[in-house]
């Protein structure tokens, strides 16, 4: 949850007028705003966790130390956005220069290296290490009611390093044995 609303918060920044919902109940109570998207987790996976050793030891001021232990995450996150026709635009051409902007936001995102996103809500960072594309759909418009509302899906596998850390009170020095 914490991926889907850091993305959520960083797409919606970088695009103007786009509302971003975990579902239609969020949607239909904000008022109905268009263009949106939803974000869904389709799947994830946690990368192997190896021998058990940790990855680096880091030294402490106080004397103490802290084991790291890097876990590779990878997510699929599918966006569907849609929208309605504006007077300027007809409604699946607005929705697919967002799904543009979309995909050129989310393919930028690694470019130069990782990127620390943060969860609006806790306030805490996501390592993400990468953000790969993995396919692109035309949906069908819904034609129930009025506006017809058009709609396209984006997915993209990210992946995200999680750190696990334990400390470590009493830190034993390696011993030198002489015979």
């Amino acid at each position: 949850m914490k991926l889907q609303r850091a993305i959520s918060d960083y797409l919606t920044s970088h695009i103007s007028g786009l509302y971003a919902f975990k579902d239609e109940i969020a949607f239909v109570a904000a008022g109905n705003p268009y263009p949106y998207f939803l974000i869904d987790l389709i799947s994830t996976r946690k990368g192997q966790l190896g021998t058990g050793l940790w990855d680096r030891t880091e030294d402490n001021d106080d004397g103490t130390a802290t084991k790291v232990k890097v876990i590779k995450h990878n997510h699929v996150l599918r966006f569907t956005v849609r929208a309605i026709n504006t007077n300027e635009q007809n409604g699946n051409e607005v929705v697919a220069d967002i799904c543009d902007k979309m995909d050129n936001l989310l393919s930028d995102l690694c470019r130069f290296g990782s990127v620390d996103l943060t969860d609006p809500v806790t306030g805490d960072y996501l390592h993400i290490e990468r953000a790969l594309f993995q396919g692109r759909s035309d949906l069908a418009p819904i034609e129930k009611g009025m506006p017809f509302v058009y709609q396209q899906s984006l997915s993209y596998m990210l992946v995200v390093h999680r750190f696990k850390t334990v400390q470590i009170e009493n830190r034993v020095e390696t011993i030198k044995w002489s015979l």
